[in-house]
């Protein structure tokens, strides 16, 4: 009875200084504002409504309510009796004190067990013990980890805890750690029930004393602060209203705390938690001015984790992949987000070999978020009606990638509680932008590639999941110049080798392609089909069904060679080959690029896998041009050779290889025409003009039409004149290539470049411009040294040692006869080879 007589009390006196005489449910904000206002404290909207019966009361109400509500009215010192004694019990601290441990080191243990990969493999974050120091030294009551789902807050409070409260020579030691899991402590009947009494029975007390004043006198008996932690607010299932029940808990526990300066609470939820909290405080400056919020708040993101470091990517990757910890760079990137580092690891533990160079593990992990958090989830169905009219409000991604907020009402309406997963798992996020100086929300995908994933799922509907040359042309031509435009051709590659739809893959190389995508896009196919077969053996028979190996051989005639796509596509082309026919095609082209780098014992090895692979349509066997290269390498006679004089009779004219002049190039005539220049060059006929009249005179066709071979070779064919017969020609190949270099002609590849940069400093020598062939002999050379190009880096210096002997400047020409002498060394070549 005496309670309900203090309670009417210090409601009539609350009126008296509102100067309300008939209270109604509005008044009730209107008093917790001015509280807010007068004393930087926070009594609720909803906790005034209980106090004049607006809604339901369960419990008394909090010391820290009544003693703000009596100070508020001008009774700091409880004139009325409304605030019960105190009782003091200090021999409860020992066993508080273990009991705390105990509940910690099990939250620990919990964290430990329940990680997506083991707990060894990952790391403590350097930024979040920098912030806890200053939170912990600071004049501040509490912070919060904050972040979108998937940025591992769980485990990076695990490390803080152990670093800095539990191993040996912690900084922390002498402090007491509370750590506990939200589900674990809240109780979901008695949200409303204020948390200095649920400490208490967490706690197992019985004294009648303030757990705060408890607390805080023991802790300030044993130096340093008592701490805790709250994870895992997000994962509380509970309903809006309970939530803000929740909220005004933690509130009004901040509050409290501000006479206590030993107490300190760090918590951890979700950006989506975070903006619903920060809404009841809001219009609180003293809460705001007791807030950490880090030092590296991101108010665009709501977040202040940052993602992973690329050092800290590496050392988590050297821990899952203790053999090798090489990754593709857009995949490292993705690594950046902890949750994707559980789902490489799960890839990882299927496939210990899951490690390609292109980016399909990156599409994997995509996929398998996806996988996780929607198809395998609550209302998967309306997220995915939801999804679809977010992109089709974007334009299919040609407008823009997010949506005005409003233009979402009726699937909001309809869709709620899908809407609100999909917030809360990091698929869509909100962001607010001032437009005409008022502020406008829209909606987005939190990633791109989420964005990606959706697009084309999209675009696949709308041609009724039939991918043909239409489909393909309308992703080349309605996103050119859209970033979006390369990952939705992977997309459709990827899907096309999952439904075993190799036929199709035909058509996207009939777009206009420069030729780096062309080279990736094989190497990515290559790879997911390598990838696929490991699960399912039928794929690689399948592929020669459905003659895909010719279709991706006559893609590879751009010889493009300093690509690094190419030779990583060819490599991962041999893997998934079973025909001698399609083998010896890309063990040619491998054998190539290792006369390229003068490796002799890869040649040599090359060459003897090569023995017993049987082919068809070759003008010679390539085994025997990597047998006589071998040879000259080693310094090794070579006699009787048919090849050589075969080539010989060819240099004169005559059909030796009895070629079609009504045919069209092939791949492996181009390989043979590269091959049989290789031979001439190693036995000592440096001059290969002749070499290539006879390719045009019998073969006319090779230069009717313009393709990255016929300019390959037009290319070369200049470099030899300017080397050997300087002037008309040389100048009229110099001209149209620098053109077409100038214009990014579709055609060109890398290595094409590079020949005609070496083509520009050879004529530029031939000219006497010292200065310019210096340049572009500098750039060749810097560039062939990068990509292994020996073969090429060697014929540069043997330019710029003629430059610089013609300069005069012997110390220079010198340098570069040393650095040649290297190389050779190195790759213990025959002094004598060129």
């Amino acid at each position: 009875m005496e309670y309900d007589h203090q309670l009417s009390e210090l409601k009539r006196l609350i009126l008296l200084k509102s100067k309300i005489r008939f209270i109604t449910p509005a008044d009730c904000k209107r008093i917790s504002i001015e509280i807010s206002k007068r004393l930087n404290k926070n009594v609720s909207e909803t906790t005034v409504k209980r106090l004049f019966g607006f809604a339901a009361v369960k419990h008394r109400f909090s010391n820290f309510t009544l003693t703000t509500l009596a100070e508020y009215v001008d009774s700091e010192k409880n004139e009325h009796g409304i605030l019960p004694a105190v009782q003091h019990n200090p021999d409860e601290w020992k066993s508080v004190k273990e009991k705390i441990d105990k509940i910690t080191r099990f939250t620990l243990k919990t964290i430990k067990n329940r990680s997506g990969i083991p707990y060894e493999l990952t790391i403590s974050r350097r930024f979040a013990e920098h912030d806890f120091d200053e939170f912990y030294k600071g004049n501040y009551i509490f912070t919060s980890l904050i972040s979108q789902p998937g940025y591992g807050r769980t485990t990076l409070l695990a490390h803080l805890a152990e670093n800095l409260f539990f191993k040996d020579g912690a900084a922390y030691q002498d402090s007491t750690l509370l750590f506990i899991s939200a589900p674990n402590f809240f109780n979901l009947d008695q949200l409303n029930l204020n948390l200095e009494d649920q400490i208490k029975q967490h706690l197992g007390l019985t004294t009648t004393e303030n757990i705060l004043e408890f607390l805080n006198r023991n802790q300030q008996s044993q130096s340093g602060k008592f701490i805790i932690i709250f994870d895992g607010l997000s994962e509380l299932v509970i309903k809006r209203d309970q939530k803000n029940d929740l909220f005004d808990s933690i509130i009004n526990l901040i509050c409290s705390l501000e006479d206590y300066k030993n107490i300190k609470l760090m918590m951890s939820m979700r950006s989506t938690t975070w903006v619903r909290f920060y809404e009841r405080m809001r219009y609180s400056s003293f809460l705001k001015s007791k807030w950490f919020p880090g030092n590296y708040f991101n108010m665009h993101e709501l977040s202040n984790v940052p993602p992973l470091s690329e050092k800290e990517v590496d050392v988590i990757i050297s821990r899952i992949n203790t053999s090798d910890n090489s990754l593709n760079p857009r995949l490292k990137a993705q690594l950046k987000f902890p949750f994707h580092i559980q789902l490489y690891y799960q890839l990882k533990e299927e496939d210990p070999d899951f490690n390609y160079y292109s980016n399909i593990t990156f599409y994997e992990l995509v996929s398998r978020f996806i996988q996780e958090k929607i198809y395998r989830s609550n209302y998967y169905t309306e997220k995915i009606l939801f999804l679809k009219k977010i992109i089709q409000l974007t334009g299919y991604g040609k407008d823009s990638s997010s949506v005005v907020k409003d233009h979402l009402l009726t699937e909001l309406s309809v869709f709620k509680n899908a809407y609100m997963e999909l917030l809360s798992d990091g698929i869509l996020m909100e962001e607010r932008r001032i437009e005409n100086a008022h502020p406008v929300e829209y909606v987005r995908f939190l990633h791109t590639h989420m964005f990606e994933y959706f697009l084309f799922v999209e675009i696949l509907e709308k041609f009724h999941l039939q991918v043909s040359l239409e489909f393909f042309q309308f992703i080349n031509t309605q996103y050119d110049a859209n970033q979006v435009r390369f990952q939705l051709l992977q997309w459709t590659a990827r899907f096309l080798i999952k439904t075993g739809n190799f036929s199709a893959i035909r058509s996207i190389f009939r777009l206009d392609l420069i030729n780096y995508e062309v080279n990736y896009l094989i190497l990515f196919i290559a790879e997911e089909i390598k990838y696929r077969s490991k699960h399912n053996s039928d794929i690689e028979r399948v592929l020669d069904d459905h003659l895909f190996h010719e279709i991706i051989i006559d893609e590879l005639i751009n010889f493009d060679f300093i690509d690094s796509c190419y030779k990583e596509a060819v490599t991962a082309l041999v893997d998934i080959a079973q025909k001698d026919d399609h083998l010896l095609v890309y063990n040619s082209l491998l054998g190539l690029i290792e006369i390229f780098s003068m490796d002799k014992q890869r040649i040599i090895e090359r060459a003897d896998h090569m023995r017993k692979l049987k082919g068809e349509n070759w003008m010679f066997n390539p085994v025997d041009a990597l047998d006589i290269i071998y040879a000259k390498i080693n310094s090794v006679p070579v006699t009787d050779s048919r090849l050589i004089t075969q080539i010989a009779d060819f240099k004169e004219g005559k059909n030796t290889f009895n070629i079609d002049p009504s045919s069209t190039l092939s791949t492996q005539q181009g390989i043979a025409y590269l091959m049989m220049l290789f031979v001439d060059i190693f036995t000592g006929h440096h001059n290969s003009i002749p070499l290539f009249d006879s390719m045009a005179k019998l073969q006319p066709k090779l230069f009717t039409h313009r393709t990255s071979f016929t300019l390959f070779i037009v290319n070369l064919y200049g470099y030899n004149l300017a080397f050997f017969n300087p002037g008309g020609r040389a100048n009229q190949i110099e001209r149209l290539m620098v053109h077409l270099i100038n214009k990014r002609h579709t055609m060109l590849t890398k290595y094409i470049e590079s020949i005609t940069s070496m083509l520009q400093a050879q004529q530029s020598f031939n000219r006497k411009e010292y200065g310019i062939a210096i340049d572009h002999a500098k750039e060749c050379l810097s560039l062939f040294k990068r990509n292994n190009m020996i073969f090429n880096a060697m014929v540069i210096c043997d330019l710029l040692i003629s430059i610089y002997i013609e300069l005069r400047n012997e110390g220079l020409a010198n340098e570069y006869r040393y650095e040649r002498l290297c190389m050779l060394d190195v790759n213990e070549i025959s002094k004598t080879v060129l």
